[in-house]
């Protein structure tokens, strides 16, 4: 059971510094443990996402890519599977240094204490301490929070919004250069696929298809937000082996307000 973990986090390095000298995985020869990516997506316009976050995650063994959510000046959303992160912000080409970049080293992890992933996906959810605020710009901009109402709101069929940067070919090395993102609906809990996945109070799912094509998170996009009318009502945690078709299976936002306001500084209303 994981509980707070510290951890040595970059949001880029300094503006001046080129993208080579980063320390990041892409370049390493560490083992990488790909989580879920965009599947059939569309090339995002240039910082039209900006609470969208890359995150790349380190452990003594292996490292692995995934997405985030900004909410506020300090904090970002992710998936609980984390031990050590670098983190990118204002980012739409993550291979260019970009003016719209901030450079900052963040400080610590807080995952949620009932998430064990050795017993399934319950509890999926972290939250990433920045070090100091950020300052926002069209590029950076936190994504609203569900209101307290909405704890219990069925969200079938919602139209939402997953982006990521993650790899259409499940391999670490080659993950998009620039954001992409997919539209997707929200699908009955009873869905035949669905059911055989999740716990209905902390989870979703969403369809595997729309308008006819097959979309969905895989190799890189764990963590992701799920973002409908401007709201963050769920956080990417897996999908089944990126199969066709297959849901895409979400940490519902709204069952963890309660947690989000004691750990973060993140406007609830």
């Amino acid at each position: 059971m994981k509980t707070i973990i510290f951890v040595l986090a970059l949001i880029g390095l300094t503006l001046a510094a080129p993208k080579s000298s980063r320390p990041h995985f892409r370049r390493s020869s560490k083992q990488i443990n790909p989580s879920p990516r965009v599947v059939g997506g569309n090339i995002a316009e240039p910082h039209s996402l900006p609470y969208q976050v890359f995150l790349e995650f380190y452990t003594e063994t292996y490292g692995k890519y995934c997405g985030g959510s900004l909410i506020s000046q300090n904090y970002v959303l992710t998936s609980a599977s984390t031990v050590e992160v670098l983190v990118t912000l204002g980012a739409h080409n993550i291979y260019l240094t970009e003016p719209t970049q901030i450079n900052v080293y963040s400080t610590d992890i807080i995952v949620h204490e009932g998430f064990n992933e050795d017993y399934g996906w319950n509890n999926d959810i972290a939250v990433v301490k920045l070090p100091k605020s950020i300052s926002y710009t069209d590029a950076i901009q936190p994504v609203a929070l569900p209101k307290r109402a909405d704890i219990a709101r069925e969200y079938v069929g919602q139209v939402g919004r997953i982006a990521g940067w993650g790899s259409d070919d499940g391999f670490w090395d080659a993950i998009f250069d620039v954001l992409r993102y997919f539209d997707t609906t929200v699908i009955s809990s009873d869905d035949e696929d669905c059911r055989l996945y999740i716990t209905p109070i902390d989870m979703f799912c969403t369809a595997g298809e729309y308008n006819g094509t097959y979309v969905g998170p895989c190799n890189g996009d764990q963590g992701s937000g799920f973002v409908s009318d401007g709201v963050l009502i769920a956080i990417n945690a897996f999908n089944v082996y990126c199969l066709e078709g297959m849901p895409g299976f979400h940490t519902r936002v709204a069952t963890y307000l309660n947690w989000i306001s004691d750990n973060t500084d993140a406007i609830i209303k």
